[in-house]
Order: C-alpha cells, then sequence, then structure tokens
C-alpha cells in the first residue's frame, strides 16, 4: 500500500508548520553564512580594493528588485507561498554557481556572470522572503512569538559560531568557490522541507501603482520609514563592517571569521534571553531601550583602530543588536499576523521599504567614504539606526 511522502512517520510534516519552515530557513541560513561576511570582502578584491565600487555593486542590486516586489507578489498569489520560496531558492543557487564560476576562473565574462548572479538573487529577495515572512507570522504561536524567534535566532547564532571559522579557512586553502559551492549544495537541501508546509495561499490586492503609493501612504509611512531605517543600517552591517575587519586584519581571513566567531559566542545565550523577556515585557518598551544601546554601539564602531577595540565594540553592538532585533521582529511579525487579510500587502511593502533604505544609505555611503573615511559610515548609521522606532507609532496607530 503506498503512503503520501508527507505522511510518512519520519516526514517533516510530523515536526510542525513552524519547525519545518525553520529547518528550511537553517539550511539556507548556514549556506548563506559560509558566504556571508566574505561577499563583500571577496568584491572589493574583485574590484581592486574599491570600497566605493562594491557600495555601488550593492545598489545597483537592491535597486534593481524594489520593482518586482509586486509582479512577485502576483505571481505567488497564484503559485502559493511555497511553490514561490522553492522558485526563491533557485534564485540562491543561480547566485552561488555564477560567483562559483566568476572565482574558479572561468572564460565567461565575469560582469555578464555577476549579471545573471543579480538576477538570481532577486528572485530570492522578491519570491522567496516575502512569502517566508508571511508564513513565520501565520505559524508562529502568538502567544509566544518572541520565544520562538529567540530560540530560532539562537540556533542561527550557534551555528555562527563554526561557518566563519570555517569559511574563513576553506577560504584561505581553496578559494571563494568552495564556500559558493556549499552554498549551492545547502540550498538544494533546503528545497526538501518546503515540500512539507501546509498550503499556505494569499491574495495580493494591490495593482503595480498602488503598492508605490500605499507605501508612502499616511497608513503605511510609519512602518515604511521603520523599515527603511533598518534596512539601511542592515546593509552597513553586513557590508561595509565587514571590509573593515578586513583592513583592520590586513586581509587576514582566518582573523576575520576567528573575531566573528567570538563575538557570535558571546552572544548566543542573550537571544534566548532576549527573546524570552520580549514576551514578558513590552516589546516596544525593549525596543525604545535597545535601538539606543545600538545605536552607540555604531558610534563605538566609528572610534575602533585595533583588535581589542573591535572586540569591545562589536561586543557592545552584539548586544545591542539582539536587545532591538528580538523585539522589533516580534514586533514586525505581530503587526502582519495582526493585518489579517492584508498580510501579504504589509508584508511586500515592508521589504521594499527594507531595499530603499539600503540603496539609500549605499549611495550617500559613497561620497561619505571618498571624502571623509569608511568610519565615518558607522556614525551615519547610528543616527539612521534611531529610525526604527517609528515602528512603535505604527503599531499605536494600528491598535
Amino acid at each position: 500500500m503506498s503512503h503520501s511522502i508527507s505522511s510518512h512517520r519520519h516526514s517533516f510534516a510530523h515536526l510542525g508548520a513552524m519547525p519545518t519552515l525553520a529547518c528550511n530557513r537553517i539550511l539556507g541560513f548556514v549556506g548563506s553564512s559560509m558566504v556571508g561576511i566574505f561577499l563583500p570582502i571577496f568584491l572589493y578584491e574583485f574590484f581592486g580594493f574599491s570600497l566605493t565600487a562594491v557600495l555601488l555593486w550593492f545598489a545597483i542590486d537592491f535597486a534593481i528588485k524594489i520593482p518586482f516586489f509586486q509582479p512577485a507578489a502576483k505571481l505567488f498569489s497564484r503559485i502559493g507561498l511555497s511553490k514561490a520560496m522553492m522558485i526563491g531558492t533557485i534564485g540562491m543557487m543561480i547566485f552561488y554557481g555564477t560567483f562559483y564560476l566568476i572565482d574558479k576562473g572561468s572564460s565567461f565574462n565575469p560582469f555578464v556572470l555577476m549579471a545573471i548572479g543579480m538576477f538570481g538573487i532577486s528572485l530570492n529577495f522578491t519570491l522567496y522572503w516575502s512569502p517566508f515572512h508571511i508564513d513565520v507570522a501565520k505559524f508562529a504561536d502568538s502567544k509566544h512569538r518572541g520565544t520562538q524567534l529567540g530560540f530560532y535566532y539562537g540556533l542561527q547564532q550557534l551555528l555562527s559560531v563554526v561557518t566563519p571559522l570555517l569559511a574563513a579557512f576553506l577560504i584561505a586553502r581553496i578559494g571563494y568557490q568552495s564556500n559558493f559551492f556549499i552554498g549551492f549544495v545547502l540550498s538544494i537541501a533546503s528545497l526538501i522541507p518546503l515540500f512539507f508546509l501546509p498550503t499556505n495561499k494569499v491574495t495580493y490586492e494591490f495593482g503595480y501603482l498602488e503598492t508605490f503609493r500605499k507605501l508612502f501612504s499616511k497608513k503605511f509611512r510609519a512602518m515604511s520609514l521603520s523599515m527603511m531605517s533598518l534596512g539601511g543600517e542592515s546593509i552597513v552591517g553586513a557590508v561595509v563592517w565587514p571590509i573593515f575587519l578586513f583592513s583592520i586584519f590586513h586581509g587576514n581571513y582566518l582573523q576575520v571569521g576567528a573575531i566573528t566567531a567570538v563575538i557570535i559566542t558571546i552572544s548566543l545565550i542573550l537571544e534566548i534571553v532576549i527573546g524570552k523577556l520580549t514576551d514578558r515585557i513590552s516589546a516596544k518598551s525593549i525596543l525604545k531601550w535597545g535601538s539606543w544601546v545600538y545605536a552607540f554601539g555604531w558610534v563605538f564602531k566609528g572610534f575602533v583602530s585595533t583588535l581589542s577595540g573591535v572586540f569591545a565594540a562589536s561586543t557592545f553592538h552584539s548586544f545591542g543588536s539582539i536587545v532591538m532585533h528580538t523585539p522589533l521582529d516580534t514586533l514586525s511579525y505581530q503587526l502582519a499576523a495582526d493585518s489579517g487579510h492584508y498580510i501579504d500587502e504589509y508584508t511586500v511593502l515592508r521589504e521594499m521599504a527594507l531595499g530603499i533604505g539600503r540603496v539609500m544609505i549605499l549611495l550617500l555611503l559613497i561620497p561619505l567614504t571618498v571624502y571623509v573615511s569608511i568610519s565615518a559610515a558607522f556614525f551615519l548609521t547610528a543616527i539612521v539606526s534611531l529610525g526604527v522606532n517609528v515602528l512603535v507609532k505604527y503599531q499605536t496607530q494600528s491598535e
């Protein structure tokens, strides 16, 4: 007698929707973290150690995604969230594959391969992340959302202790191609849990131009500004900080990986503690306090010039990041869940605002880092990061 694969006693379906979704994301996360902090460094070396070129590359990369969020939303409304996430994951595989070929010295034009890679990661951003966040908002336990996110992020941190060191070791011994290959393989593996997710369909109702009008409308303006702020500060941490570390450690990959692993180890327990605290105390109160700690962390990083300074600033900033981001994500998912019928519209607008914030700060950083210094980027980011508090205003308006 035949049985459906989803009903088999060893299938992911018996884990429940949220753990199954977490398995998908953890596999994808490990793959991306094997590239993670070293992707900006790869581009920095590829472009002849030009920070301006790296910032411009990422600005173009995020800018070309923004017009396609609405068409992507219409697509995942038709085919379902799980299928959209599968296509988005294939897009990530395209990205890893093209960059693998670039580092391996393929005879193909590297800029053509980069363009194909940009297309792949655009598929990932527009077709994976909005459905993923919609599913999290629907599948997470509303009473213990902060605790669940805290454990989820804690598991990510645990895995992140190993991946920077392993990634640095492989880059030093083999080259970036090994990391892109691992990312490709883990992306394939991450597809498996998606087959076992419950069917979840939404109907995206905003038209193309209406989507952009809604993004800056009075109803969504506070949310958009908050997410633009979050997108701006997060991309500085993802792009500028790794290159800054690479410069301080004089191109030593292992030192960059080691300091990253040490900081993650210190912050591991805090993820779970803050997650539980978010469920007991108002997420809005923690967010307000955490955003100021996080902003001072950016200021601290702006004065770093030694190994001990990197360690101290990173530790302080990591604490601030956890105190801010866990309640921020909890609040974001709560707002998405409370949106009811408009959960997909809210989530798509959120992703678009994040992208706009990233493009804006990257373009601002180009002249700032050319005419001032790379450290000036951290002072600007300290100011920008405080903008996340606008989300509290948005929730108050929505209640």
